[in-house]
């Protein structure tokens, strides 16, 4: 059976590369995908990036409607106005949108919170998803057995165990390059007390989770599509570089040096010779550009369908829709907040109520 700490390494390795990943999407910092290795050499020296970032798009129109209000304790003034204070006083306030942000583009986030032992200050502060994990317990899923955080302090990595009812702390030893990615074997436990005890009973690190089951990203379904819309836009782009204007031709003994395509210029062309082919001029047309134009647009929609983002996020329809009809599209958003909503409510409600029991007040979540 692994140990605790080699349960945490994995999963805190594996996490960092694919959410990078998912950052990355997210911000429009998105590679071009090719189908074939024979497009990706005639791209290679391709100067310009043309992105169209629709994850944003599924992100933000999912978080927009996803705003924590309040927290409040019910039938119980002092303790809500104690737990107001200690929302804006820890600076949690700051990181709720940033909190919902991290579930929406990795499907999961964290908060850590705490008492200072020295000043008595309560912090509670996001945590970057690629450097937490949460494991639960085989027998009932909905127990947190234990969290676990790791970062880089000046060249060592360290690492915190919380539980119940103890903190343990590792860092990496001197086997561990800095720049390496480490494994369990590198760590070693860290300080004069390498185990404190948890007085709270509560594990301190509050899991915020888009999915029950596993964290699901909003992106999962989307980044293929991402990729594809990209790779037409590129395709459309350079279309139009080299064929989107009309090219003209001319046929005539006497050479084209000095015709100029100017406004308004008149060609005088010289007519061909007995049994020369006759002189004459005409034009290629442009390339139509709408096939590129109409495969993304269908792209899209199924984008808004698989996503449930209404189809008007993505690009203006033609009209002003009714209010009816606005309801009617944003029905299925609606829908999914709400569900997420529901999802997370749970764990803001443990986090106010450890709040309030670290400022000395215990109430029920």
């Amino acid at each position: 059976m692994p140990t605790d700490l080699q349960i945490a390494v994995n999963a805190l390795t594996w996490k960092k590369a694919h959410y990078d990943m998912l950052y990355a999407y997210f911000s429009g910092n998105q590679p071009l995908v090719y189908s074939s290795s024979k497009l990706k050499e005639v791209f290679h020296g391709l100067d310009a990036r043309f992105i169209v970032n629709v994850c944003a798009v599924v992100v933000n129109g999912t978080l927009d409607r996803l705003a924590l209000r309040a927290l409040q304790v019910s039938a119980n003034e002092q303790a809500d106005d104690l737990l107001q204070a200690v929302r804006e006083a820890s600076g949690l306030v700051d990181d709720e949108y940033s909190i919902h942000e991290d579930v929406c583009i990795t499907g999961e986030g964290f908060v850590l919170a705490w008492r200072d032992d020295q000043t008595g200050a309560i912090e509670a502060f996001r945590n970057d998803p690629r450097l937490c994990h949460a494991e639960y317990d085989g027998a009932n899923p909905r127990i947190l057995r234990f969290a676990a955080k790791w970062w880089d302090a000046g060249g060592a990595i360290r690492l915190n165990l919380y539980y119940p009812d103890r903190t343990e702390y590792y860092a990496t030893n001197r086997d561990f390059q800095a720049g390496e990615t480490p494994t369990d074997k590198a760590f070693a436990p860290w300080g004069d007390d390498p185990v404190a005890v948890n007085e709270w009973g509560v594990i301190p690190v509050f899991h915020f989770r888009a999915n029950r089951t596993r964290p699901k990203s909003l992106l999962d379904d989307a980044l293929p599509i991402q990729d594809m819309v990209n790779k037409l836009w590129a395709d459309c782009m350079l279309t139009s570089e080299f064929m989107a204007f009309p090219q003209r031709w001319v046929i005539s003994e006497s050479g084209i040096a000095n015709l100029q395509n100017n406004p308004n210029a008149i060609w005088d062309l010289v007519a061909a010779g007995k049994d020369a082919q006759a002189t004459s001029a005409g034009q290629f047309p442009a390339a139509d550009l709408s096939n590129y134009l109409q495969v993304i647009d269908n792209l899209l929609t199924k984008l808004g369908i698989i996503t449930s983002t209404p189809k008007h996020f993505f690009y203006a329809q033609g009209g002003d829709p009714s209010g009816e009809a606005l309801i009617a599209m944003e029905a299925p958003l609606n829908r999914k907040v709400a569900q997420l909503q529901a999802t997370l409510a749970p764990t803001w409600r443990d986090l106010a109520a450890f709040l309030l029991l670290l400022a000395g007040v215990t109430v029920p979540s």
